[in-house]
């Protein structure tokens, strides 16, 4: 138990150094991107839910992305992210950012689409299932939304702090989540889903980040895709590529929905560059 513990922290730490690195190539890159980058229409409203522990601002650098390029970001507006203690907790949590999400949709006078790091996708997944009527998408960053897929659901330092955070176990609430009427880990009925998830995810395995092939078998004609992208976790809202596949998935059209291609961005041998950036996004965009 105490070698997996010291090797989570190893695990974490380069993890965190890794999404340095990684908002300093965006600062670099910024020029590029907003070249590069699918555009929005200036209306569409964002909501962004930071991870587990990250404060509002953690997502900054992702909204001014998004505002950069035709979009009306939003952040969630309830601070940092501390967890849940329990499904009351949840559902008080829902009910104000349910309320947060009607008066966005109101005021821009069109569906929300929720972007959310890590616990922040858990919670953008489950609002998407409660007020779908106001979610026009969900796109998750690393987020261990599937719990029964693997045995050791996130880092074991991560599970240590979220427990002296919220006063539980993290197992306790997965029980908790168990037995409900309900299957949390499946995907918001009605509601486009993307899932980006990286192999290299210090914090949450790829089991549980991944949307399982049975949900994506049946998705009832409603978009459900996984975007593979060669990243760390705490770094996934800074990354150049992460931020590019973000921006391409908001501006596709729900009606024609057509796979994430990284080989549309880039020129000549550049493009095919891809293939060590986006291992399983090879194949093109079909018309």
């Amino acid at each position: 138990m105490m070698f997996q513990t010291g090797l989570d922290l190893l695990r974490i730490q380069g993890d965190v150094l890794w999404a340095g690195a990684e908002l300093t190539a965006k600062i670099v890159t910024e020029p590029f991107l907003g070249m590069l980058a699918r555009k929005g229409d200036g209306k569409t409203p964002v909501m962004t839910l930071p991870g587990f522990t990250g404060p509002e601002f953690s997502l900054q650098p992702l909204n001014q992305f998004l505002r950069a390029n035709g979009y009306v970001a939003h952040s969630w507006g309830l601070g940092t992210n501390r967890g849940v203690r329990d499904m009351a907790h949840m559902d008080s949590i829902a009910t104000k950012l349910g309320a947060r999400i009607r008066e966005l949709a109101d005021t821009h006078e069109r569906k929300v689409s929720l972007i959310g790091q890590s616990l922040g996708g858990v919670f953008a997944r489950e609002l998407a299932r409660r007020f779908p009527n106001d979610v026009d998408r969900v796109i998750t960053l690393g987020s261990p939304a599937h719990f029964g897929e693997a045995p050791k659901n996130v880092n074991a330092m991560v599970a240590r702090v979220m427990a002296l955070y919220t006063g539980r176990a993290v197992a306790d609430l997965i029980r908790e989540v168990e037995e409900l009427d309900f299957n949390m880990s499946e995907p918001p009925a009605g509601v486009p889903l993307v899932s980006i998830y990286s192999l290299y995810d210090g914090v949450a395995p790829v089991a549980t980040t991944r949307i399982p092939t049975r949900f994506l078998d049946d998705a009832d004609g409603v978009p459900r895709e996984n975007i593979e992208i060669v990243c760390s976790h705490c770094g996934m809202g800074v990354n150049p590529l992460v931020l590019l596949a973000v921006a391409d998935r908001l501006a596709e059209d729900e009606t024609n929905w057509m796979p994430f291609d990284p080989l549309s961005y880039g020129f000549g041998p550049v493009k095919y560059a891809s293939r060590w950036f986006y291992p399983s996004r090879l194949t093109p965009r079909v018309a």
